[in-house]
């Protein structure tokens, strides 16, 4: 198969690419932007989080605008207007900072230092490349999930960082994340109003026809494939129930979609894709959780009439399902006898 489509004319359909600019994702990025712009100037630094279940566009709002202030060599040196990281998945501040200095090309990132030490090489680096603002993803890793403690010592540590580098500060993360901001009294008054990215609700009439408006703009950066009115009500129902509303899980189906498509490309006329191979493209692209499993939103016998019981469904989609805890049972031959049974004999 994969010989036959190699001398085809078989271009890899880049869904993940497609930026669609719907209006929660516009006005995020107009507001960091100007805060962006005016942080050049301010004396005390900016700070702003960016809040959304996963997959809602937060992570693709971000890249969008780093590509604006890319980094550039110049005569005097490397340039790096927005420092951007992920926070490690168990963090430290030696861990970020480090984190930190190879994002910026440090060769020296990991040889021997102390915690001090490289926080100090970091001040002068982000001095030296004329860095205006970091940001920090996944900053709901600053909560231990083991331990249900805040990490004290890394939030106190990006204060200081903020107080003295003097940079705008955006971080990103799940709903979670805020708990981070709001017990550390000192860093939550250095934070304006946070970003929140929403996912799309079907109640909702205005979010509901830019839900629809996001399929059809999926649907025309993909126009070389035969695809199903994406946009219809019928269909825009099936995508709710599927992706509860997330931008992100829309574009796994139809990048799962495209695949398949691309791969039997040598079998027929026509890169085309039906509402079965949406069935197809679902089962495969996203994870089942036994919470919210329901009968495949493509599949032909699913009825696509809007109901309170498939809407609640499909908002628990994206959302982690809670951990089981499990009571542990003590045998009796080992209970502790009472104060009045042991007087009693």
């Amino acid at each position: 198969m994969f010989n036959t489509i190699e001398k085809t004319n078989y271009i890899p359909a880049k869904v993940d690419e497609i930026l669609v600019p719907h209006k929660a994702f516009q006005n995020a990025k107009e507001r960091l932007q100007h805060h962006l712009l005016a942080a050049q100037h301010y004396k005390e630094p900016t700070c702003i989080a960016v809040i959304g279940d996963s997959r809602a566009g937060k992570s693709r709002l971000i890249g969008n605008l780093v590509k604006e202030f890319t980094k550039k060599r110049t005569d005097e040196g490397m340039e790096i207007p927005i420092l951007s990281i992920r926070t490690p998945s168990k963090p430290t501040v030696k861990g970020l900072v480090e984190t930190m200095l190879r994002e910026m090309g440090d060769p020296l990132w990991h040889k021997r230092g102390s915690e001090i030490e490289k926080t100090e090489r970091l001040y002068t680096l982000v001095k030296q490349t004329k860095t205006i603002a970091v940001v920090i993803d996944e900053f709901q890793h600053f909560y231990d999930k083991v331990s249900h403690k805040i990490q004290h010592h890394l939030s106190d540590w990006l204060k200081i960082f903020v107080d003295r580098s003097k940079l705008m500060l955006i971080v990103v993360g799940l709903p979670a994340c805020m708990a981070v901001i709001n017990q550390n009294e000192q860093l939550r008054g250095r934070f304006i109003a946070p970003i929140y990215m929403p996912r799309f609700t079907w109640e909702d009439k205005n979010g509901r026809v830019e839900f629809m408006a996001c399929l059809g703009a999926f649907q025309a950066a993909l126009n070389r494939f035969d695809i199903v009115n994406l946009s219809s009500d019928e269909m825009a129902f099936r995508f709710y129930c599927a992706t509860g509303g997330l931008i992100g899980y829309i574009a796994k189906i139809l990048h799962e979609a495209c695949l398949n498509a691309q791969l039997s490309y040598a079998e027929n006329a026509k890169l085309t894709i039906t509402l079965s191979d949406l069935a197809v493209a679902y089962e495969n692209a996203l994870w089942q959780d036994s919470v919210v499993t329901q009968i495949n939103p493509f599949d032909k016998g699913f009825d696509p009439t809007p109901t309170n019981h498939l809407i609640e469904m499909a908002k628990k989609i994206g959302i982690a399902s809670q951990e089981e805890t499990k009571t542990r049972r003590v045998s009796a031959k080992y209970d502790t006898p009472s104060s009045s049974k042991v007087l009693s004999k």
